[in-house]
């Protein structure tokens, strides 16, 4: 999730503050752990290769055929990615699942706003001819909402590029400059697009402010909101599919 290409000295110095009042006021840094795979998160693949580049989440949709992630994950890529719900140690237990269309917020085509950081991908079986959706395969999908308030704790759920499998991390949230924000030591590279939920509600994603962070052990999201509703509208509506721009360059680059 975190590859700092050019971290500034006033933002460590920020970071490394606010570590500082967690532990001064008592509060733990959460540290992600191996977790068990759940079959409604997965990472997304560059198609064809075994490269993996972030994490996607299955959304509960009107055809069971979309998936959640960050709108930097897909730029530059044409959309030639595959994901694979479920993965654990070299195995894709559900299948690989080919992006036939993505969609991203107005705002992100325009300037890559990063409150609009976020994708909505429609995805079909590959290699097969069985008409099936990746939710009825997946028992299910996460229901997409607002932003958690601060304090919500929420479980963040990610495939690291060196991992064989999926870490979780159990935080409060915080808010930093109005993107809600997990203090997680430990989310590494690859886990950018992956959800924050809260129960069977997916209120958030590793994305972004810093397209995530500059540093592993704090991690943004966009505001869910209105924008990120409508845009799983216009892909339930099965509306034209967006083209992505390549990413910008920022002050650092996660994915």
């Amino acid at each position: 999730m975190v590859t700092p290409s050019r971290t500034s000295v006033t933002g460590a110095a920020a970071v490394g503050l606010l570590l500082a009042a967690c532990v001064a006021g008592g509060s733990a840094v959460a540290a992600p752990a191996p977790a068990a795979p759940d079959p409604r998160v997965g990472p997304l693949f560059l198609a064809g290769t075994p490269i993996h580049v972030c994490t996607g989440s299955v959304l509960d949709s009107a055809d069971g055929d979309l998936v959640l992630t960050a709108a930097h994950c897909i730029a530059g890529s044409g959309g030639a990615l595959s994901f694979a719900p479920g993965f654990d140690r070299g195995v894709a237990p559900f299948g690989l699942w080919t992006v036939s269309q993505i969609y991203v917020d107005p705002a992100w085509l325009e300037s890559q706003d990063p409150q609009h950081d976020y994708a909505v991908l429609r995805v079909a079986p590959s290699g097969t001819t069985v008409p099936a959706s990746v939710e009825s395969v997946v028992g299910g999908g996460f229901e997409l909402a607002s932003a958690p308030e601060p304090a919500t704790t929420v479980a963040v759920t990610g495939y690291p590029t060196l991992g064989e499998g999926p870490v979780s991390c159990t935080a409060a949230t915080t808010s930093t400059d109005s993107y809600p924000t997990v203090i997680c030591d430990g989310l590494g590279e690859g886990t950018s697009g992956g959800p924050w939920v809260t129960g069977s509600r997916v209120v958030a994603l590793v994305g972004g402010l810093d397209h995530g962070g500059c540093t592993d052990s704090v991690s943004y999201s966009p505001t869910f909101g209105s924008g990120t509703l409508a845009l799983l509208d216009r892909a339930e509506r099965r509306g034209a599919g967006d083209s992505t721009p390549f990413a910008l360059a920022g002050a650092c680059t996660r994915s």
